[in-house]
């Protein structure tokens, strides 16, 4: 279950349907949500690292994420 997302919850219903996954995928774009701990990272400085699985045909996947840190 996708308690947060890119898009409002009647979004089905926009014209375009789901227009900010439309608009980002669409431009070879994609979201990440659902992340934690991200106010443990510099403001600046730190390197995310997102490794989706390449699922063809699929409109989402899950991805492991990471952030490299300078010490």
């Amino acid at each position: 279950m996708e308690t947060v997302g890119t898009d409002a919850g009647a979004a089905h219903s926009f014209d375009p349907p789901f227009p900010c996954h439309s608009f980002l995928l669409g431009q070879d774009k994609y979201g990440l949500t659902q992340l934690r701990n991200l106010a443990q990272l510099p403001t600046t400085g730190a390197v995310v690292i997102a490794g989706p699985l390449p699922i063809v045909s699929g409109s989402g996947s899950p991805c492991r994420v990471l952030a490299l840190v300078e010490r």
